[in-house]
């Protein structure tokens, strides 16, 4: 059987699933945007036809019967033997055929889904407000959750939740400065201070409650299974409001954790909602035990959930992937 893989270069997760899909006898062809596809054809007809070069190996798209999108995207080989003296019109063009070339990629991209996959190449970044929102509607407890650039809208936030964290709206930022190095910016408490020395106005930033954190849970979810691993990071100042925080010296205890029967079935609503079949979700149990969404990334890492609770999460894919294991269907 053989397997396409779409991931970035140095993945070792992606090494070790394909280390597991060669033990099972399988071909995996690993497309990275380092090494560009070349297009021979594609047939837009019942039972499309596609083929491209790709290394020094000729693909036939129908030879492939599983796909797995792990993270990035690949490339198409450009054709660039285009001249003009007219700048404006050659700067049109190149934008044009970038356009051409990206649609392309989506068609690609389309007709990998279409097979036994793992992972959605158009959804690796989703938008936080929409899972929320989405996670909400499915009566899956969200954080309270204010969006503004307003000082007093945030002191009234504050007055009426306590405690206020803030974090990013997109992706975590992380940046190099040149006088710390590299900069990374962690969901963190506002405080008193913080206020203090906030302008009227700001840029617009996501606030949210405070949630008292019995411990929390890092879930890897693949085709209606959860692989769950509880994370007591409250024991330890440093990872209390963010266990991204690591501390190295002396990690959090982390032990394999099974979720409750109806909240696997509201995050199995929600994944298929949001049309994923894998993903890490992000959640927290209160010491009321009310189960508390954070949010999902699609394309996660799964070892640090793997590997302390030897889950061998990199088997359970290859196995998906080669169709050996039968997944439990879930209402």
């Amino acid at each position: 059987m053989s397997i396409a893989i779409v991931s970035t270069d140095g993945d070792q997760s992606t090494f070790n699933v394909i280390d597991w899909i060669h033990f099972y006898k399988g071909e995996a062809l690993l497309l990275t945007n380092t090494e560009k596809i070349c297009l021979n054809k594609i047939e837009v007809s019942k039972g499309n036809k596609m083929s491209f070069a790709y290394g020094n190996e000729q693909i036939n798209l129908d030879k492939i019967e599983s796909f797995w999108h792990r993270r990035g995207n690949f490339s198409i080989q450009s054709y660039n033997q285009v001249f003009s003296n007219d700048f404006p019109f050659f700067a049109e063009l190149t934008q044009h055929l970038s356009l051409e070339e990206r649609k392309l990629k989506e068609f690609i991209a389309y007709q990998l889904k279409s097979k036994r996959h793992l992972g959605n190449i158009f959804k690796s970044s989703l938008n936080k407000l929409i899972v929320l929102e989405e996670a909400q509607n499915l009566n899956i407890i969200i954080p309270k959750t204010l969006i503004t650039n307003q000082k007093r809208e945030l002191q009234a936030f504050r007055l009426k939740f306590g405690q206020v964290i803030c974090k990013s709206i997109s992706e975590a930022f992380t940046a190099h400065k040149i006088d710390i190095g590299i900069l990374s910016l962690y969901t963190s408490i506002i405080t008193d201070e913080n206020m203090d020395q906030l302008d009227a106005s700001f840029p617009l930033t996501l606030f949210q409650e405070k949630i008292e954190k019995k411990y929390e849970l890092r879930i890897f979810f693949i085709e209606n299974r959860f692989y769950t691993m509880a994370i007591f990071s409250q024991n330890d100042k440093k990872t209390s409001v963010d266990f991204r925080k690591y501390n190295f010296i002396k990690p959090n205890r982390t032990v394999p954790f099974k979720l409750p029967k109806h909240i696997e079935k509201k995050l199995i609503k929600l994944m298929k909602k949001l049309d994923l079949n894998t993903g890490s979700i992000d959640m927290a149990v209160t010491p009321n035990q009310e189960y508390v969404f954070f949010e999902v990334n699609p394309i996660g890492q799964f070892g640090m959930t793997s590997y302390p609770c030897n889950y061998h999460l990199d088997k359970v894919i290859a196995e998906f992937l080669l169709n050996k294991n039968k997944t439990d269907e879930q209402a």
